[in-house]
């Protein structure tokens, strides 16, 4: 399009300004980070990519009339004045090129903050695709849209210029698990965790916890089978409720005993069972 870049590489100077803690981060679609402390960073992420995706959306199905339009029409002069000034990119490329760069700003700004904190960044590593994940198909295009490279470029490049470092875990399962214990699986539904007691914490909190406890997991390594991770984590929720459903209870009157296994649960034990926390 009549434009030539260089690229060149440059020097960057090395900063030690980082935090002294360790901190495990949720990466998000809503914001950018969520920390282990609960701090949500880039809050305004979710409804630029919502927006950009849904302009587009309604941008291309528009210029797809069009299209078909100049396809059938018979007439070559109409034909070439759709092409030439209803077809063009340059403006929906100028539009797109404003939109990453809200998005890299807010992304780094994020991470930024983090890095304010943290000596240490556990994050989850999300090189894989998430197989078998279906969202319905707004969705799915949105999160088509999610820019999680930019977040991984953000958190590479600003943690080696401040002196801070990133370590990557074993994704598997960090939203499903009971940051409380580290074991129980739960129910994730939106924003909200739903836990085996009954008790509802913030789901990205929750994950960004685990995130971070899975930093020192003996038995969870990075590259562990994501299989494995299962069994692991199953292994580990039924060793947990066996132990509590066999601890004493202060439950409420008429409950006369503990039930001792899984298979006497009834199946609203979230509302019927006292497990003493």
């Amino acid at each position: 399009e009549d434009r030539i870049e260089v690229h060149y590489t440059i020097e960057v100077e090395a900063k030690q300004d980082s935090g002294k803690r360790t901190i495990g981060v949720d990466k998000g679609y809503s914001e950018v980070l969520v920390d282990s402390d609960g701090e949500h960073h880039g809050q305004e992420l979710g409804q630029i990519l919502t927006e950009q995706s849904d302009t587009l959306k309604a941008k291309y199905q528009r210029r797809a009339k069009l299209r078909a339009l100049a396809k059938n029409t018979r007439n070559p002069r109409k034909r070439e004045h759709i092409r030439r000034f209803n077809l063009g990119r340059k403006k929906l490329h100028r539009q797109m090129d404003k939109t990453h760069a809200r998005i890299r700003d807010t992304v780094f700004q994020s991470v930024h903050r983090v890095v304010d904190k943290a000596a240490v960044i556990a994050a989850e590593d999300l090189t894989a695709p998430m197989a078998g994940k279906s969202f319905g198909k707004n969705v799915n295009r949105r999160l088509a849209s999610w820019s999680k490279g930019v977040i991984a470029e953000a958190l590479d490049s600003v943690s080696s210029r401040r002196g801070s470092a990133v370590v990557l875990v074993n994704p598997a399962y960090t939203s499903q698990i009971d940051s409380r214990n580290g074991g129980l699986l739960g129910k994730r539904q939106g924003d909200r965790f739903y836990c085996f007691d009954g008790e509802v914490l913030d789901a990205d909190q929750n994950a960004a916890q685990n995130v971070l406890a899975r930093l020192t997991d003996p038995d969870i390594e990075r590259f562990t089978p994501y299989r494995a991770v299962k069994a692991i984590v199953q292994a580990r929720t039924e060793r947990l409720r066996l132990g509590l459903l066999n601890q004493d209870s202060s439950c409420s009157p008429g409950q006369s005993r503990v039930l001792s296994t899984e298979s006497e649960l009834p199946k609203n034990h979230y509302e019927q069972l006292c497990l003493g926390f």
